[in-house]
């Protein structure tokens, strides 16, 4: 997304002055929700189905702060823009279906 609605990687240097912590907030908040997603929720879903909806909603919060980067940060801080992408690229990786590997075991739960 950052290729084809930003235009490519932002280059120059941020204005002088800071950006609010709102603007920070918006796009690291959703990247910590989805880290304990993926590392405290994921793990103790056994059923795939579950874990797959998980996965989504992790993903989905990790590309959210690109496009919040893209369109609330804007052109005024690229550093800050490149912080955020690369923050984010790191949060989808985790997000790699490690746990649904062959040798990853799945115990049956009751059904009720």
């Amino acid at each position: 997304m950052q290729w084809l609605l930003g235009g490519g990687l932002p280059e120059g240097e941020n204005i002088e002055t800071l950006m609010s912590v709102g603007s920070w907030a918006m796009c690291f908040v959703p990247l910590i929700v989805a880290t304990v997603i993926r590392w405290l929720v994921i793990p103790k879903i056994k059923v795939p189905q579950q874990q797959l909806v998980a996965m989504i909603l992790g993903l989905a919060l990790s590309e959210g702060p690109i496009f919040l980067s893209l369109f609330l940060i804007g052109s005024d801080y690229p550093q800050n823009q490149i912080a955020v992408l690369i923050v984010a690229v790191f949060s989808i990786i985790q997000f790699a279906p490690s746990y649904a590997t062959p040798g990853y075991v799945i115990t049956p739960t009751e059904e009720a």
